[in-house]
C-alpha cells in the first residue's frame, strides 16, 4: 500500500543516482564564490536564497565584473526561466494542493528533482501522494547540494587544482535528459533542443537556452501531431 512516508522515499531513491554528477557541480559552485571573494558564510547564504548552479554561476560572474545588482537579478532570474516550463508541466498534478504546499515544492523545484519526479507522477500510480514524490526529490537534492556546495566553500581551496570537475557538469544534465527520451517525438524534440541551443549560443542573457527548449518543443508536438 502507497502512502504518504512510501512516496517520500520514493523520491528520494529516485534522487540518489543523479547525486554522482550534482556533488562535483555543487562543489564547484562553492570554488567559484571563494575565487570571487565573497565570504564562505555569505557564500552559503547566497546559495540557500539561489538554489540554483546554473544562476549561481552565472551571478557570480557579473559579480566578478562589477555590475549592478539589478543586472545581476534579472540574469539569473532569464536563466531559470526553464523552470516556468518545468510549472507549466507539474502544474496540472498539483492544482489541488495548498498555497504552502505549492511554494515549498516551487522552492524545491530543481533540474534533477523535476527528472527524478516526473515520471513517476505522470503515470499516476499514486496521484493522490505525488507531492510527497517530489518533496522527496526535491528535499533530497536541496541537502546534497548545500552540502557539496560547503564543501567547495569551505575546503575547496584545499583540493588539488589538477582535479578537472568541470566536465561534470554537461555529463549530469546529459545524465538527466537520456532517460526522459522514450520515443520519435521525444527524440525529435531533443535533437531539435541541441542544435538551437548550438546555433543560438550569441543570444545575450543565455536566452538562447531558453529559446532551444521552446523550438524543441514546439518540434515534438509536430511530430506528435503527424503521428495520429
Amino acid at each position: 500500500m502507497q502512502t504518504a512516508r512510501s512516496e517520500f522515499l520514493s523520491g528520494v531513491k529516485a534522487l540518489m543516482p543523479i547525486l554522482l554528477g550534482v556533488i562535483p557541480f555543487g562543489m564547484i559552485s562553492g570554488i567559484a564564490v571563494i575565487q570571487t571573494n565573497i565570504p564562505p558564510g555569505s557564500g552559503l547564504i547566497m546559495s540557500i536564497l539561489i538554489f540554483s548552479g546554473a544562476a549561481l554561476i552565472v551571478a557570480l560572474q557579473l559579480i566578478t565584473n562589477s555590475a549592478p545588482a539589478l543586472v545581476v537579478l534579472f540574469s539569473a532570474l532569464v536563466v531559470n526561466l526553464r523552470f516556468m516550463i518545468y510549472s507549466a508541466s507539474l502544474a496540472p498534478y498539483f492544482k489541488r494542493l495548498s498555497t504552502g504546499w505549492k511554494g515549498l515544492l516551487a522552492y524545491l523545484l530543481s533540474d534533477q528533482a523535476y527528472a527524478a519526479s516526473i515520471l513517476h507522477i505522470s503515470e499516476g500510480s499514486c496521484p493522490k501522494y505525488s507531492h510527497w514524490h517530489f518533496l522527496g526529490s526535491g528535499l533530497m537534492m536541496w541537502v546534497a547540494w548545500q552540502i557539496s556546495v560547503g564543501i567547495g566553500l569551505f575546503v575547496g581551496a584545499r583540493l588539488p587544482s589538477n582535479w578537472s570537475l568541470e566536465f561534470t557538469i554537461p555529463l549530469t544534465f546529459l545524465a538527466l535528459a537520456i532517460p526522459t527520451i522514450k520515443d520519435l517525438p521525444t527524440t525529435v524534440a531533443a535533437v531539435v533542443a541541441s542544435i538551437v541551443v548550438v546555433l543560438a549560443g550569441w543570444v545575450p542573457l543565455k536566452m538562447g537556452m531558453i529559446i532551444a527548449a521552446l523550438i524543441g518543443i514546439l518540434a515534438g508536438m509536430l511530430t506528435e501531431g503527424r503521428k495520429k
